[in-house]
């Protein structure tokens, strides 16, 4: 019976011996690798829209793309909703609006100035209700001037470039948007380009700036 309890003793010490140590603070916050539909918090859509004039009695929807979490993008074109006129974007505002509506957050970069009201005010021309209120939205472009951080610009390719962010804007033409807005889809794909390029460049800056979100707000 001793040498029963001795060779288990042993067997035990040998094993704690053999296993790897881990210091306490990497067993607390080491990240774990959680499957995106196994995940269960807040939903973040990083969103920009692009539009042929900056004023929605003039302008209309030209494209608009979301990127959530894990960096996948879902961009929606004004030729994929067919209107019953030829600047009829109604279709494409709607669209939009319910993508947006799937998730808890919004992200966006001069988005509570510019891309929330021109979307509202292409659905409230299109006799659509406008986006909900009770979604949270952070405007980036706030946190990296002002009190938070002074960047030197908050012009978002500055703020890439400041960070050197993985991802990086694309550069566009006055007659591209011209082309885009005459109906060229040659031109259109490349302002599509433009727009993924922005939401994916938003979610590289928002993973630097984050630390300054101690307070949201819709």
């Amino acid at each position: 019976m001793v040498r029963n309890k001795l060779r288990r003793l042993t067997e035990a010490t040998d094993a704690f011996e053999r296993a790897a140590v881990v210091p306490h603070d990497e067993q607390d916050f080491a990240p774990v690798a959680v499957p995106k539909e196994a995940y269960v918090g807040p939903r973040l859509a990083f969103f920009d829209l692009e539009t042929t004039d900056l004023k929605g009695n003039f302008g209309r929807l030209l494209a608009g793309s979301i990127a959530d979490s894990w960096g996948h993008v879902t961009t929606f074109r004004y030729t994929d909703y067919p209107g019953q006129t030829l600047i009829d974007d109604s279709g494409l505002a709607v669209a939009i609006r319910d993508e947006l509506e799937r998730y808890d957050e919004w992200v966006s970069w001069n988005g509570k100035l510019f891309d929330v009201p021109f979307l509202n005010a292409r659905l409230l021309r299109a006799g659509q209700a406008p986006l909900r209120k009770d979604r949270i939205h952070v405007d980036l472009m706030y946190y990296a001037k002002g009190q938070f951080t002074r960047l030197g610009s908050a012009r978002l390719e500055n703020v890439s470039r400041f960070f050197r962010t993985e991802n990086n804007k694309t550069p566009l033409t006055p007659e591209l948007w011209a082309l885009a807005s005459a109906g060229s889809t040659h031109a259109l794909e490349e302002i599509v380009e433009h727009c993924e390029a922005d939401v994916l460049v938003l979610r590289d800056v928002y993973s630097h700036l984050k630390a300054h979100l101690t307070v949201k707000h819709r």
